[in-house]
């Protein structure tokens, strides 16, 4: 990767070098290779998400690889303008190629715990060679120069050279990246057969899924809006600069350089410091702080009226950004399946480009509509510059995209982190993964305490109001469930490990979602469960002692996320609650009457950790009662709605 990231940032440097000699007009030439380095983002980025998700990952990154050396030391011998600027979109495009392939492998390739080290040694290596390109092709540029002598190519123009070596750089990577394990690399979606309605079907599909997951849309979106805001320092960061280098042009360029190194080493900063931070700080909690450590930082040195102070905040900007960049690439990697892993990255790309692209043009555009203004108050005198003002703007952009993830992941924390956490109230909504229209509400509770009792009154209440009711249960509710059902509740299986429990209800538990819930959400139908996720922790997870934090993320991974709306816990002694219990005990309900005293125990902790979608009912009260505050908790769940 750092390799490969050498080479594209050395042929980009060294094509708009050699496209300045081509022309009368340098600045058109200049402008025109870089407009066609952004425009094939535009319009082929989605698509190189799809090929990434549908063919061997290795065999595209090779030939993305082989084809951009064949094409750039092709260059030296190209002197139309237009051919140039086409050789440089087409570069673009097989750098499209290669990076969402990438990025949809290092997943494979390392373990979990790893990812986020992978991540950071990935954004560095991208952002740590820009700087060393361009004093590769300065220097470059003088080796030609020697050996010009004795190479007939090099004399013409210095710059041959600099296209030879990334040639040399793109193959280097080809033969790294041969050396990865083919299984770790082939999609799971890969196949022969490829046509436009495959293209377009696995786009739609990508683009469903990033819009209809919560947690991934809002990482994406939170990406594309910081650079739509960041974009606001790097297009007006030169007028900023030259206010502030005080008029001297000499001095406002060394403003605007010492404000890009302050921002490009607080942006390292960042993506070094980002693992250091993730073990004290929670991801979802992690990449929020950054954006508004970003944005506010963007606001405040916008404010500087000399140069020191703003590019002793410029570090903070980069700094924060760099942290949200690498916690969010992480945040995707583990939280996208494989097969749309591909055109995940490449919609964060295509909307990262478009952001950038808007933002560039459009922040100076309003600055110079806004006009300059100043405010005098008393003897004091606050400069409201076009280019402050716009600034401004685009620091709360950033800052106001860190604080809407934040509600987000506060309200995802709530419903889905480990009951050891805590999170503030919020109404009961769909927020896990998959696009759902219905409402899914599940029963808690020991055995005996009348969970299926209830769940068919409540169908009855429900139906009253002419919606579409499913009851289900856990394990079961599928034929492949039914039968780990049976293997779970058999009293003769009383060998069975703790952790081979948990996992057959994990298993049991994602075929149930897969094939019956998760479609009758889309659907819009209620679903009533007999226990789901929080069953698993209390009784796996807490009383046998598996532990809460790793019952949960095995039921979360198994699920995707997958998270009731409200739970109804039917609150009953474990003694009274056997003591209705009817006909031969299951070998759950041979357990000695301590472990579930335990489970109650723990349903308890549960819902008090997770007020919010928890509704505790005194099941030891007469079945009117307990009906009529079953129904008054729904009831006020469809108001809410």
């Amino acid at each position: 990767m750092g390799v490969s990231s050498l080479g594209d940032w050395l042929g980009l440097f060294a094509l708009t070098l050699f496209v300045q000699d081509l022309s009368g007009r340098p600045e058109f030439a200049v402008g025109g290779v870089l407009l066609f380095r952004v425009l094939p983002a535009l319009m082929f980025g989605q698509f190189s998400g799809v090929l990434a998700d549908r063919f061997d990952r290795r065999r595209l990154m090779i030939t993305a690889d082989v084809s951009r050396a064949l094409l750039i030391a092709s260059v030296p011998w190209i002197h139309q303008l237009w051919t140039l600027f086409a050789v440089s979109a087409v570069m673009e495009m097989l750098s499209l190629l290669w990076t969402p392939a990438k990025d949809a492998t290092i997943p494979n390739l390392v373990s979990r715990d790893e990812l986020l080290t992978a991540n950071q040694l990935s954004l560095i290596t991208t952002y740590a060679t820009f700087p060393v390109s361009g004093a590769l092709v300065a220097l470059l540029a003088g080796i030609a120069g020697v050996l010009s002598g004795a190479f007939e190519v090099l004399k013409s123009n210095p710059t041959y050279l600099a296209f030879f070596v990334d040639a040399g750089t793109f193959l280097f990577s080809a033969v790294m990246v041969a050396t990865l394990p083919a299984h770790l690399m082939r999609t799971k979606r890969a196949r022969s057969e490829f046509s436009a309605r495959h293209a377009f079907r696995d786009l739609a599909e990508g683009l469903r899924f990033v819009k209809s997951n919560r947690i991934v849309r809002t990482l994406v979106v939170a990406a594309w809006t910081a650079f739509s805001g960041g974009a606001a320092i790097v297009s007006l960061g030169p007028i900023f600069a030259a206010s502030t280098g005080g008029g001297n042009s000499a001095r406002a360029a060394a403003a605007w350089g010492s404000l890009i190194v302050s921002v490009g080493s607080g942006l390292v900063g960042g993506m070094i410091f980002a693992g250091a931070a993730a073990r004290k700080i929670p991801r979802e909690r992690l990449f929020p702080i950054g954006l508004m450590v970003s944005g506010l930082s963007v606001v405040i040195t916008a404010s500087m009226r000399t140069v020191t102070p703003a590019v002793f905040l410029a570090f903070f900007t980069g700094l924060g950004a760099g942290i949200a960049w690498v916690t969010i690439f992480t945040m995707l990697q583990e939280r996208v399946d494989d097969r749309l892993r591909g055109r995940t990255f490449a919609t964060l790309y295509t909307g990262v480009h478009l952001s950038l692209f808007i933002g560039l043009a459009g922040w100076p555009l309003l600055a110079g509509a806004v006009g300059d203004h100043r405010l005098t108050i008393g003897d004091a005198t606050v400069d409201l510059s076009g280019f402050r003002i716009m600034m401004w703007a685009g620091g709360l952009t950033v800052a106001y995209s860190g604080l809407r993830s934040a509600r987000i992941m506060r309200v995802f924390r709530d419903g889905l982190r480990a009951p050891r956490l805590r999170g503030l109230e919020f109404r009961p909504r769909p927020v896990s993964g998959g696009a759902r229209r219905g409402l899914f509400i599940v029963f808690e509770g020991v055995e005996g305490s009348g969970k299926t009792t209830h769940m068919e009154r409540l169908k009855a209440f429900l139906q009253e109001f002419g919606k579409d009711v499913l009851i289900t249960r856990e394990p079961g509710g599928t034929a492949i469930g039914e039968r780990i059902r049976a293997l779970l509740l058999d009293p003769g299986a009383k060998e069975m490990d703790a952790k081979a429990e948990a996992l057959l209800y994990a298993a049991a538990r994602a075929q149930h979602v897969a094939q019956v819930i998760r479609p009758a959400l889309e659907e819009g139908t209620i679903v009533l469960g007999d226990r789901f996720l929080d069953s698993s922790i209390a009784y796996q997870g807490i009383a046998r002692g598996l532990g809460d934090d790793d019952i949960f993320r095995l039921n979360v991974w198994a699920t995707d996320e997958m998270i009731p709306d409200l739970v109804i816990l039917l609150n009953v002694d474990a003694d009274v609650g056997l003591a209705r219990a009817t006909g031969a005990r299951d070998r759950m309900e041979q357990e000695d009457l301590s472990f579930h005293r335990k489970v109650g125990e723990a349903y308890l902790q549960l819902a008090k950790a997770h007020p919010s979608r928890f509704v505790v009912v005194d099941a030891s009260e007469s079945v009117e009662s307990v009906r009529e505050q079953v129904e008054r908790a729904v009831y006020n769940v469809l108001h809410d709605e």
